[in-house]
């Protein structure tokens, strides 16, 4: 008996039928795809939006309204929880790895990481991104679990709805809303705007108040006028961030906005609405000087806040769901 050592040429196969397996192709990021391409992700039948009945998810802040951080605080809470089990997590998640999520879940790890390290700040979404982090929250209590997919967008692209900005939206997050709102998928309008908005060269307190809440006016302008079917869809959450840099006990969340960012107001208050404060921690900062002279504001995260997050989460869980995220057994209400 004879022990065949020689090694097939490889072209060729010693079993006819077998074809080697080619490794799937890799998609290109979200972004990277045409406008057709990206509202077919949202608008397809076989999309975790229209399947799974995925919540989307829109931060809407302006350059400095602190809209990365505050995007950064949720995803951190989400993840990694209150490190001092202070305020006992609700909920656990699992977040979507594969595409459309895969970018998003870079971005979402790269936020965590730098969060964490409190001293390197997440920096602010570059312009052009199109980044969908996918997050799945199953609660600790027996609940119907909550898809959800935040949508990164930066604020430069945001402000292109400006009128001395070209008065439009990129075709591109157009692209989203118009497969979003084929079906009527879920769409919540995360509004985030600053107690206290960074001042331009010259200008007041109140005129940097007066921009901040045209910004937003001409943004719900637009979408009421260009994308009214996935408006009447959509339900809002103004969130004003800072919220650590109000010394007036006495001053609500919905008593700021009515006060000072009047046109918000006025635009949303009759709609299906969630008004909140939020702050992601005490945050230490420093005018600083570059290379060429210009000023500018360091901040260091030095005390992280559990509390605005996991209130946050209970809120989005219970405008999504129509239920309590702490709602009690029958046998907790008699012996808790």
């Amino acid at each position: 008996m004879s022990i065949d050592l020689n090694i097939e040429d490889g072209s060729k196969s010693a079993n006819p039928e077998f074809k080697p397996s080619t490794p799937a192709e890799k998609k290109p990021f979200l972004e990277k795809l045409s406008t057709k391409d990206i509202a077919r992700v949202f608008a397809d039948e076989d999309s975790t939006f229209i399947k799974d009945k995925r919540v989307l998810v829109v931060p809407i802040g302006f350059p400095q309204a602190g809209k990365s951080l505050l995007l950064s605080s949720l995803l951190y809470y989400a993840r990694v929880g209150d490190e001092k089990d202070s305020i006992p997590m609700p909920f656990k998640s699992n977040v979507i790895n594969q595409w459309p999520f895969d970018k998003g879940r870079i971005a979402m790890d790269e936020m965590i990481r730098s969060f964490k390290k409190k001293k390197e700040l997440y920096a602010g979404t570059q312009k052009g991104t199109l980044d969908l982090i996918g997050i799945d929250i199953h609660p600790v209590k027996n609940l119907p679990y909550l898809p959800v997919a935040f949508l990164d967008l930066a604020g430069e692209d945001i402000k292109g709805i400006k009128t001395s900005e070209g008065s439009a939206f990129t075709d591109k997050i157009n692209a989203v809303f118009n497969g979003i709102k084929l079906d009527g998928s879920p769409v919540v309008f995360l509004l985030i705007t600053p107690f206290d908005p960074a001042r331009k060269d010259n200008e007041s307190s109140k005129d940097a108040h007066a921009r901040e809440d045209a910004l937003h006016y001409d943004f719900l302008n637009f979408m009421d006028m260009e994308q009214s079917q996935l408006v009447q869809n959509a339900k809002f959450f103004v969130v004003v961030s800072q919220w650590d840099k109000n010394t007036d006990k006495n001053l609500d969340v919905e008593t700021f906005i009515r006060e000072k960012r009047a046109s918000i107001y006025q635009y949303v208050k009759n709609s299906k609405v969630v008004w909140g404060e939020y702050s992601i921690g005490k945050l230490l900062e420093t005018e600083m000087e570059d290379e060429k002279g210009n000023k500018y504001i360091d901040q260091e995260l030095q005390r992280i806040n559990y509390e605005y997050p996991s209130r946050f989460w209970k809120k989005l869980y219970q405008i999504c769901t129509n239920k309590n995220l702490d709602q009690k057994s029958f046998w907790e209400k008699i012996f808790g």
